[in-house]
């Protein structure tokens, strides 16, 4: 190689750091202007070149020096006995240098941003203007990745299978826990999808304002896996029992074991559990086998059903707000009324500042300040500290003695309550019941005795006189016969010593439900939309959300089975499979006769959506301007021309031609939303009659197919956004609606009746 070919590999290699040397000026003949300009340019570049050469050394000393800092012993040991978020938290903070578009963001970093993120996004966005953190737009593609549906979702199910294979016996078994959560019904487009989201599972035009969430929950092992969800509407319990089947099949082929079903006692879960019991009692005696109560008998495994008992305890509390309580005990019938309670609490509050009773107030006591949906200001009440005082304030002559017949009563709803919520191996406080259950545990004898007594319970209405048995009572009595047969076939079966019974309720459940009310600070009825969004965020994050002090429930620190990490870590083919069925649905005569007023607001929408069309299509193509905007003054355009701010026209201003393409495209849009809408390939069906009725006004070779997709897709989404969003104006009651719209008219009627349940109330 040459001296030349040398010096110009040495001029042009840029990965080499070396002393920029000043060259010494270029010699050059006068050639007159030209030649002068080169020199200039060279000069100029060689400059470029040096500063590039100075920036890469300092770019590569830093990285250096970042590699250092990281690896440094010192600093390791600083965040070594930090938490795992907050080491986290502080790696990403090494690219504050960086620019925002350079920042690479590893999956656990996303992951513990859209947790924050997500409990809120005010939050987030005020500490990314002083933190390193990833944008809210990546917050948001993070949570797209993850494509799971209301129903089965079978890949979380292979997922949870393969994450058996290597557990023993007892840590498969599970409880399988169902509950439902009220949401605010409203209705959304997904552009991406073409389907309408805010529908009810179990009804096609029916608003969804509840969501029914299945989970389970390890009996032996500390975990909780929410397995399917679903959004309805008037969920009967027909549909609740095949519900119920279709994800106990589902969860057995994983591995687990479900030994126990759990809910609360609303009448649709009452009558489906007891649908199933009946089922499993034909097969029973078809197949002559002897039957045993309230047994369930799926797909070869014998399942107890049980009700969540805060729920029970605060049940039988209620009733007894406006009904009087008979029970036997030793052989006495004895009667509570809520004004002893009432007596009790009053006596207590005139002892002065110090009480025995410090934890009641008047909302324990007051029927008009109850919140009869809290499960602690039941619980209190039917409390060891209560029946004690009231025994300490009857003999000092403080309240009658007629008081006194609440004792037992009440120490015997207290010991049930800790016999079937115990949560630790060790007995507290002289609690004996909290302790775990065993062989010789005094369970075993105090639910024998608490089921005597509890069948005698009755309870008197006031006014009537007329006798009933609460299902409270009922249904409190089959959760402790479950228990007891829940016990033998855990220890007899499974080889348990000890078990605990705080296992057996529904609060993970009612925890998970806080955590997705949490989201968003303060959000207690989220809409089917938000739902998802929260529900696949604490899926990804292993469900790590503060538990709330004013919880309905215990905190429980349970963790994820099987997260949904995997949708971003591996490369899951998880898009939706587009449904091949098209409602035809276009009413032609409406189609003819469809003539709505119009005072310039289609050709202002038009003008916006031929503005996002120059931009990203036509650009400067001449034709195409010619082709769609106003030639002469329309005077269908006079809104847009009160719109300009100024003089100048900054607005587009659609031809005649582009104005007739728009309505037609609009009132095709409209008759076919009008009636009997499809949920899903609403767009596909409209897209059909556009290409049938509508001719197609672009002229242009080079853009017209581009522009009628990009045009008509624009403009069919806006038409459809706009409609969910007068649907939801009217279930919300913003607006009123008295037209011939199907969907409309429901939302309508939905209101009404809502409203009318209100004022009832």
């Amino acid at each position: 190689m040459n001296q030349s070919s040398t010096s110009v590999v040495k001029e042009h290699s840029y990965s080499v750091i070396s002393r920029c040397e000043k060259k010494q000026p270029v010699k050059v003949a006068l050639m007159g202007y030209q030649a002068r300009a080169y020199q200039y340019k060279i000069k100029a570049l060689q400059s470029n070149l040096c500063r590039l050469r100075k920036k890469t050394q300092s770019l590569k000393q830093r990285l250096v020096n970042a590699e250092k800092i990281s690896n440094d012993v010192y600093f390791q040991h600083v965040i070594a006995n930090m938490k795992k978020p907050a080491q986290i938290f502080i790696q990403m903070q090494k690219q504050a240098k960086k620019d925002a578009k350079g920042r690479r963001f590893s999956t656990e970093e996303k992951i513990l941003c859209l947790s924050l993120f997500k409990k809120s996004a005010k939050c987030y966005r005020l500490l990314s203007k002083y933190f390193t953190l990833p944008s809210s737009r990546t917050m948001k593609r993070v949570l797209s990745k993850i494509k799971i549906s209301e129903g089965i979702n079978k890949i979380i199910f292979e997922k949870i299978k393969h994450s058996m294979n290597d557990q023993e016996v007892p840590d498969r078994l599970c409880t399988l826990i169902f509950d439902e959560m009220s949401i605010t019904p409203q209705v959304f487009y997904d552009s991406s999808a073409d389907k309408f989201s805010g529908f009810a599972s179990n009804q096609d035009t029916a608003f969804a304002d509840h969501a029914l969430v299945f989970m389970v929950k390890g009996v032996k092992k500390h975990y909780k896996q929410p397995v399917a969800y679903y959004f309805t509407s008037g969920l009967k319990k027909n549909e609740l029992k095949e519900l119920i089947k279709s994800v106990i099949k589902e969860v057995l082929k994983t591995g687990l074991i479900v030994v126990a079903t759990i809910c609360d006692q609303s009448a649709v879960n009452v009558g489906a559990i007891t649908e199933l019991i009946e089922e499993t009692k034909a097969t029973y005696i078809r197949q002559g086998k002897e039957w045993q109560k309230d047994v369930l008998y799926l797909y070869g495994k014998k399942i107890i059903p049980l009700y969540d008992t805060p729920h029970l305890i605060k049940g039988i509390r209620n009733n007894l707000l406006n009904k009087d309580l008979y029970y036997t005990v030793n052989n006495q019938t004895k009667t509570i009324k809520w004004e002893y309670f009432v007596q009790i609490y009053h006596a207590d509050k005139a002892q002065g500042e110090l009480r025995l009773l410090n934890k009641l107030t008047e909302e324990h006591i007051n029927k008009a300040k109850i919140n009869k949906m809290r499960v602690k200001s039941a619980t209190q009440l039917f409390s060891h500290s209560v029946a004690v005082v009231t025994s300490h304030l009857a003999a000092r002559g403080e309240v009658p003695t007629e008081c006194q017949q609440l004792i037992d009563f009440t120490l015997l709803i207290d010991n049930i309550f800790d016999s079937l919520n115990g949560s630790s191996y060790t007995v507290s406080n002289g609690k004996i019941y909290k302790g775990p259950l065993k062989r010789n545990s005094p369970h075993h004898q105090l639910w024998k005795n608490a089921i005597t007594i509890l069948k005698t319970v009755k309870f008197v209405n006031k006014v009537r006189l007329t006798e009933s048995i609460a299902p409270s009572v009922k249904n409190l009595i089959k959760t402790i016969e479950g228990m007891q047969t829940i016990w033998q076939i855990l220890n007899k079966k499974y080889d348990m010593d000890a078990v605990l019974t705080r296992n057996f309720n529904q609060d993970p459940l009612e925890n998970f439900f806080g955590s997705i009310r949490s989201y968003g600070a303060r959000n207690i009825a989220p809409n089917t939309v938000c739902f998802e969004g929260a529900y696949k965020a604490l899926m990804v994050n292993n469900m790590s959300s503060p538990h709330s002090k004013r919880a309905n429930c215990e905190e429980d620190s349970n963790e994820c089975l099987q997260n949904l990490n995997f949708y971003l870590k591996e490369k899951i083919d998880c898009t939706p499979v587009a449904s091949e069925n098209i409602n035809y649905n276009l009413n032609l005569e409406a189609y003819a006769q469809l003539n709505e007023n119009d005072a310039g607001q289609s050709n202002y929408v038009c003008g916006w959506v031929i503005t996002k069309c120059l931009k990203k299509i036509i650009k400067k193509c001449e034709n195409c301007r010619k082709n769609i905007l106003e030639k002469n003054n329309n005077i269908n355009n006079n809104f847009i021309r009160r719109k300009e701010y100024c003089n100048k026209r900054w607005l587009c201003y659609p031809n005649a031609e582009m104005e007739k393409y728009f309505k037609s495209i609009q009132n095709i849009a409209v008759s076919v939303l009008k009636k009997n809408v499809s949920k899903n390939n609403i767009k596909r069906s409209i897209l059909l009659y556009e290409d049938l009725l509508i001719e197609c006004p672009f002229r242009c070779h080079i853009h017209k197919v581009e522009l009628k997709s990009y045009f008509v897709d624009i403009t069919l989404n806006v038409i459809l956004h706009s409609w969910t969003r007068s649907v939801n104006r009217i279930l919300s009651g913003k607006i009123t609606y008295d037209g011939d719209d199907e969907m409309k008219k429901s939302a309508q009627l939905y209101f009404n009746k809502r409203i009318h349940y209100k004022n009832r109330k």
